[in-house]
């Protein structure tokens, strides 16, 4: 992409480098530069859709008196631009739900942070759309839940809610925003995510989405099990796409080989607590939107003191009871990280066995035995639902070079690892 000319420098073009170079001239790994973060405005949200993982109701009083009020949330953005954020995500619930809102987001935009808004679409009006189109986000995303009216409305439970989502994408493209589209593939709307992704593309947006459910934030009842995909159906939606199925030969190329190197001492590998952050709707800093068990208030106190105070101590963990997991070369396609495992079971050190066996079944289908693993995930689980399928290997074949599970002993079991009952 070519530059303008630079007034200051005589006509001259500006020197362009990547965002990964200028990620390592800044060091920002090493320096825990907070690059990225997320703010979660609210938990409230105007529908109350059967997945959700933070769906409070909209119009709840005792909620809105545990949101940060907008004067904190300003002083808050103030806080991370000065330890030198960048990108900022503003989401929920549904984040368009609080009036403060467009002074909220002005606010982020004039600090000079590139602001990416999540939002379900149904109260994006045409002011909400002039001002997004007056000032522009890095980035719009809004998540579809069905491509029928019937769909739609049976996984959010609001009457008359797609009618709403469709107006307020059709107002944003109207404006050329820069707008993504997304969906949560649940049994109740998989048979409609083709159809969305057309959508998406007759429209020229991108399109995406994500089949593996998390369970409440707040404690509440996990996700509906009627709800999530089986590890086959979602590996069929992936290659549905010839696209995603060549993205994830790449990726699979790159960082899951048995022969990458990677840090096997530390619990958290990510960029959580070292270069990104979450705040919640009560003030409670969080490393990521994930691992919620531990924080630190900035309702009263600053953010500066969590980020430099509590994360180090955070990331320091090592590895101390899942020897599994840790060495796994397949670990980066892992959906299980750290965040997620303490959220399904309280430990980030925890297995979560429907994430592997998806997880085996992307590396099996284009690295076959190259990945060190099988591809029922016996290697790694020791038994499962895959092994019991037809067209599922051989449990007890062979061993795992990668995972370090050598082949048993006759009528040895492979379990290695058991899932922890969650902690009160």
């Amino acid at each position: 992409m070519a530059s303008a000319p630079a007034p200051e420098s005589g006509g001259k073009s500006l020197p362009e480098i990547s965002f990964l170079e200028f990620r390592r001239q800044a060091d920002v790994d090493g320096r825990r530069i907070p690059l990225q973060g997320t703010i979660e405005t609210t938990f409230r949200c105007n529908l109350n859709c059967v997945h959700c993982y933070v769906n409070e109701p909209a119009s709840s009083r005792e909620e809105q008196e545990r949101e940060l009020s907008l004067d904190r949330l300003k002083g808050l953005v103030d806080e991370v631009v000065e330890e030198g954020c960048l990108f900022l995500l503003v989401t929920g619930g549904e984040a368009l739900l609080r009036p403060d809102f467009p002074e909220l987001y002005l606010h982020a935009i004039r600090r000079g942070l590139l602001v990416t808004v999540f939002t379900n679409g149904t109260l994006v009006t045409d002011r909400l759309a002039d001002l997004f189109a007056e000032h522009r986000p890095e980035r719009l995303e809004i998540t579809l839940y069905g491509m029928t009216k019937e769909t739609y409305d049976r996984v959010t439970r609001v009457p008359g809610a797609f009618e709403k989502c469709i107006a307020g994408i059709r107002r944003l493209v109207e404006r050329g925003l820069p707008l993504t589209l997304k969906t949560m593939a649940l049994t109740w709307n998989q048979h409609e995510v083709e159809e969305m992704e057309a959508y998406a593309r007759g429209l020229g947006l991108e399109f995406r989405f994500d089949s593996s459910l998390n369970p409440r934030v707040d404690c509440g009842a996990n996700r509906n099990s009627e709800l999530q995909l089986s590890p086959e159906r979602a590996l069929e939606l992936d290659l549905g796409n010839s696209d995603r199925l060549e993205d994830l030969r790449r990726f699979c190329e790159r960082f899951t080989s048995p022969g990458v190197e990677r840090d096997t001492e530390h619990v958290y590998n990510c960029g959580a607590g070292q270069s990104s952050f979450t705040v919640d709707p009560y003030g409670r800093l969080q490393m990521c939107q994930l691992s919620r068990r531990s924080f630190h208030d900035v309702k009263a106190g600053r953010f500066v003191d969590g980020w430099h105070g509590l994360f180090p101590k955070l990331r320091a963990r090592t590895w101390q009871t899942n020897d599994l997991c840790r060495r796994c070369n397949l670990l980066p396609l892992c959906g299980s990280c750290p965040g997620a495992a303490e959220m399904e079971t309280g430990d980030p050190e925890s297995i979560v066995p429907g994430f592997c066996e998806l997880t085996h079944l992307r590396a099996w289908t284009v690295m076959g035995e190259s990945s060190g693993h099988r591809r029922d995930a016996t290697c790694c689980l020791g038994s499962g639902r895959l092994a019991a399928r037809p067209n599922a290997e051989a449990a007890l074949s062979g061993g795992c070079g990668s995972c370090r599970n050598a082949a048993p002993e006759p009528g040895e079991r492979l379990v290695r690892l058991e899932r922890r009952p969650r902690r009160a």
